[in-house]
């Protein structure tokens, strides 16, 4: 049985899987969020109506049940991804509520005509800016029947003056509340999407999308980065490692079985490296990797190592096995070099290493 807290994420997150942007998708949970927030006010207030022991008052609440079951309309055609149609049944759903329970029964003496006002404002959170023109049709609605309710009023069923002062005030109160922490709300989520979007972005900016690893970019900031920190004795190393006849794989497998063998290879430099390093795809068979901790074991051992990992892990593709090696130039260095001198000595032995029959190491050292 699920969880109230997975229920809730489900529920929270109907539709999602047809979006194409997180902005889309935050305005999607939105909107099913503005469900769970109208269904929990109606049935709040409900609750409340019903303590305070005036029939008249609770039957005000109880006449709004229909829209409460209405409401998980919104949820199917969201989860239908109708998203448009989505957006305008939650609209017409809580007006439609709150003009028949104003009309009926409570009139403006609980201030229930506020809601117009917070119906004029989350179009614009809820709509697509191409959607401009059901943002402003509800917002010019909305605001038309805040002023009208505002000026001339509307006479609640008698019985509800019968409240004391004390109640009646503490209702509205809440209900100017409710509509205030609405809009909160909203603006949280829009807040933390815009956060996590931001995130994203970077990630997609920084990151290979084929292996997951860094990108030349990132790489070449982030060992910048390495290198202006770097301490006068510490020793640290580039290794550029490039896949043995990487061109054989794409004739013989086609370009997804190079592509599994980048992934493949991607995660065994990635088992390699562990914590303790910097990686990243910088080419299209090309990687490049920064030992950090040298105190371990040397960076040639390291490289070493590498090399028999890789030709001891081949990776299989539609039934086919593939054997990979790769040919891996190492600059060693100590103290603060320019990264551009680095990179070219580190370029310098990997040309070495292929040109004397590849799956090797070539070495430079720096001073």
């Amino acid at each position: 049985m699920p969880s109230l807290s997975s229920l809730f994420l489900k529920l929270l997150t109907l539709g999602c899987q047809h979006c194409s942007s997180k902005t889309l998708e935050r305005k999607v949970i939105q909107v099913n969020l503005g469900v769970m927030v109208s269904a929990a006010t109606i049935l709040i207030f409900d609750v409340l109506f019903y303590l305070t022991g005036n029939w008249t008052v609770f039957y005000s609440g109880l006449i709004q049940t229909p829209f409460l079951l209405l409401l998980p309309l919104v949820w199917w055609l969201n989860h239908s991804g109708r998203f448009f149609l989505a957006r305008w049944a939650i609209f017409i759903i809580v007006m439609s509520d709150t003009a028949v329970t104003l009309f009926l029964a409570q009139g403006t003496i609980f201030l229930i005509h506020y809601y117009f006002l917070l119906f004029a404002i989350i179009p614009a959170a809820f709509f697509e800016i191409a959607q401009w023109r059901s943002s402003a049709l509800l917002f010019i609605a909305n605001l038309s029947l805040y002023c009208f309710f505002q000026i001339n009023g509307w006479p609640s069923l008698p019985e509800i003056y019968e409240l004391q002062a004390q109640q009646l005030n503490l209702l509205r109160v809440i209900m100017v509340g409710s509509s205030v922490f609405t809009i909160i709300l909203l603006l949280l989520i829009s807040e933390r999407y815009s956060e996590l979007n931001e995130i994203y972005l970077e990630r997609l900016a920084n990151t290979d999308p084929l292996t997951s690893l860094n990108n030349r970019r990132h790489f070449i900031d982030n060992f910048q980065q390495i290198l202006l920190k770097q301490l006068d004795q510490q020793q640290l190393a580039l290794a550029i490692i490039d896949i043995d006849h990487f061109k054989r794989i794409n004739d013989t497998g086609g370009h997804d079985a190079g592509d599994e063998a980048l992934k493949h290879v991607s995660h065994l430099l990635k088992e390699h490296i562990g914590d303790s390093g910097l990686l990243a795809r910088v080419g299209g068979e090309e990687f490049a990797m920064v030992y950090i901790d040298t105190e371990s074991a040397t960076p040639i051992n390291r490289a070493n190592t590498l090399l028999l990992k890789l030709e001891n892990s081949p990776f299989y593709y539609a039934d086919q096995k593939y054997k990979i090696t790769a040919s891996i130039g190492l600059c060693i260095f100590t103290g603060q070099h320019n990264l551009d001198h680095v990179i070219k000595e580190a370029d310098d032995a990997l040309y070495s290493a292929k040109s004397r029959g590849r799956n090797r190491q070539e070495t430079r050292n720096i001073a």
